[in-house]
């Protein structure tokens, strides 16, 4: 057995390219059909007016409330200020305590503040 020095020949044959075309886009237009808005009566418009009022009226006390209780100062002797709570069947309790009396003022500020808040967003609507 002897060897040949034949060359092997490849022969490349080029693979069928078959083009496939992708759907058209397809566009559709919606028309919105305007939605009509109902009137509101007059009972409703003054009925509106007059809650707007009454908001205004609660925002207004607490903003004075609060604008109060800012210019509010708590003398540095301690007996100068004075917190007074009183219930419903007249019991009382009365403390200069600065602490106690500043505790009390913070929060009171912040419950204030918070009403505030929620006063302005209702009026906002």
């Amino acid at each position: 057995m002897s060897k040949s020095n034949v060359a092997e020949k490849f022969v490349v044959v080029p693979e069928e390219i078959i083009e496939v075309a992708a759907p058209a886009a397809v566009m559709t237009i919606v028309k919105e059909e305007p939605v009509e808005v109902r009137k509101l009566t007059l009972d409703e418009k003054i009925q509106k007016v007059e809650d707007l009022s009454l908001m205004i009226d609660r925002w207004r006390t607490l903003s004075d409330s609060r604008r109060k209780l800012q210019t509010f100062q708590i003398g540095a002797d301690s007996l100068s200020s004075t917190i007074l709570l009183k219930d419903g069947a007249g019991n009382e309790f009365r403390t200069s305590n600065s602490t106690v009396i500043t505790s009390v003022i913070d929060e009171m500020k912040r419950t204030l503040d918070v009403k505030v808040r929620e006063v302005e967003e209702l009026i906002n609507l």
